[in-house]
């Protein structure tokens, strides 16, 4: 191993830090001389003295503080030169948190742990031919050029898991961006929190825990994972399976064969987008591409369910949230996108369409207004729109007879219609971005029953006409997430990429089977 001498560099940094504390000191000194001059005459002797003395102490303490963050800085280009000169012509993405770490730990080994070592390899090779990240793979070839027991090759460990712990503690906030949006990720220094609960596992011999804590537990993740580390990006063709199987999974009903690259590559995208998804044991799962719904209460299958998802150019998010309540008989409160875009333009066409359809036009101040009294065609094309539009609650609401509220930032909920025709299609990206549940009556009896409603309750409400709310007693995350391809029991599964989300997808120029021999 190279030994460097630093005391060169140390002295010339010193001498450095000394004349540029001159100019600080005296400018404290003539601000502390100028504050002294406005305050002291108006004071007594005494109080003047006490003020004197504890602006001295504020000035002292300024400067020391100012020399230790000169000092720490000094230090910090010290280590950050060793470690450039340490890793010669490689790059690393972190540097200066890269650096930090082996100055706080006087440059000791990180992965001397040879198990979370291969662990954290095998993550972060999954991650690297993904996609979701355009430089993670070249960052792993470094490392994998590196011969074992060389700090270099430490060195580029940590940068490469630094890396890896921003993205796994932040994936899920960013979801929308960096696993549907792919070009988008860009890596940046965790918290200092996550670096030191880290650092401190490495010091402690608990590494290994770290690392499993931080791989998915989620069944289709590990299932995906294994396939990928046992598949070759280049090789034989491979047939997918795509079926309607029992429990979790939403598969439609032919056997097509694909190729062993385009599915190796497409596995790898769609593991990173499960690896934020829970195991399912309870909640409500939609899978959007696959057009399908399930519930789960303890692990068992309670309700499965065609759905309808949003058009393409109205997708349905993929998000996380929590049933609050479901609305018998919900009247439509028509959005504003709805609004501007398909309810004005038909209006204008056909003011008799309101009551066709039980709207109410609603004013500012919520008075009803007369459709026919309005000029429609003075709305077209703009978001000011003084109106709100309001279908009552019937057979014929846009909602039918169940609404399943959650919150969300983009009024996303799920709900019942009217056009169960629809239903039958094999394409369901039909909706304005909600999500239509073919057994909603289902559905909402299941969560009634849980909040105390019986049968008779039930069916006398519906009776009714009347809107009214129950609220869910139990948790019940919703979650809607998008998945085009995944392994379980054993066989592979692809959907249609029906928003086109995986068309960006890069293939990253990495050795599987030197990735394979050393984890």
């Amino acid at each position: 191993m190279k030994k460097f001498k630093l005391f060169p560099l140390a002295i010339s940094l010193s001498a450095m830090a000394e004349q540029a504390t001159l100019p600080i000191q005296q400018t404290a000194q003539q601000n502390l001389q100028i504050q002294q001059e406005k305050i002291l005459p108006q004071l007594s002797f005494e109080t003047q003295q006490a003020r004197a003395a504890t602006l001295a102490k504020d000035v002292n303490y300024t400067l020391e503080q100012e020399k230790i963050r000169q000092e720490q800085e000094r230090k910090l280009a010290e280590a950050e030169t060793r470690v450039k000169q340490e890793i010669g012509n490689n790059t690393l993405l972190l540097s200066s948190a890269t650096a930090k770490v082996y100055l706080d730990n006087d440059f000791a080994p990180m992965w001397s742990d040879a198990t979370a070592t291969r662990t954290f390899l095998k993550e972060y090779a999954l991650f690297a031919v993904s996609s979701v990240s355009n430089k993670a793979a070249g960052i792993l070839q470094q490392i994998l050029a590196q011969p074992d027991g060389f700090l270099a090759r430490d060195i580029l460990l940590t940068d490469a898991f630094l890396d890896y712990l921003y993205y796994n503690k932040n994936v899920s906030r960013n979801a929308n961006n960096w696993l549907y949006n792919l070009g988008s990720y860009r890596t940046s220094t965790p918290s200092v929190e996550n670096i030191s609960s880290w650092v401190n596992a490495v010091k402690n011999g608990n590494a290994m825990q770290f690392m499993n804590n931080l791989v998915p537990r989620n069944h289709l993740y590990q299932e995906t994972t294994e396939r990928l580390l046992a598949m070759s990006p280049n090789g034989v063709t491979a047939s997918g399976e795509k079926k309607v199987s029992k429990g979790k999974s939403a598969k439609s009903g032919e056997k097509t064969p694909v190729s062993d690259a385009t599915t190796f590559y497409k596995l790898a995208l769609n593991a990173q987008r499960l690896r934020i998804i829970p195991s399912f044991n309870n909640g409500i799962f939609v899978n959007i591409p696959s057009y399908q719904l399930y519930y789960f209460i303890d692990g068992k299958p309670v309700l499965q369910s065609k759905v309808i998802v949003g058009r393409e150019d109205r997708r349905t998010p993929v998000m996380y949230s929590k049933l609050s309540n479901v609305v018998v008989n919900p009247p439509w409160n028509v959005p504003p996108t709805i609004l501007s875009k398909d309810i004005i333009p038909a209006l204008a066409k056909n003011p008799g369409i309101a009551d066709a359809r039980n709207y109410e036009i609603l004013d500012g101040s919520g008075n009803k207004v007369n459709p026919y009294s309005v000029n429609w065609s003075k709305y077209l094309n703009t978001k000011n729109i003084p109106y709100r539009i309001r279908q009552k609650a019937g057979d014929d609401s846009a909602l039918g007879r169940y609404k399943f509220n959650m919150p969300s930032s983009d009024a996303i909920y799920l709900h019942d219609t009217p056009n169960r025709g629809l239903f039958g299609k094999t394409d369901r990206a039909l909706s304005s971005g909600c999500v239509r549940v073919a057994k909603a009556d289902e559905l909402a009896t299941v969560l009634l029953r849980e909040a105390g409603w019986s049968a008779d309750k039930q069916q006398k409400v519906l009776d009714s006409n009347k809107t009214t709310s129950a609220r869910i007693n139990s948790e019940n995350p919703v979650y809607l997430y998008y998945v085009t391809a995944w392994v379980e029991g054993g066989k592979v599964f692809t959907l249609p990429d029906i928003y086109k989300l995986d068309q960006n997808q890069l293939k990253p120029n990495l050795n599987w089977q030197i990735v394979k021999n050393v984890i």
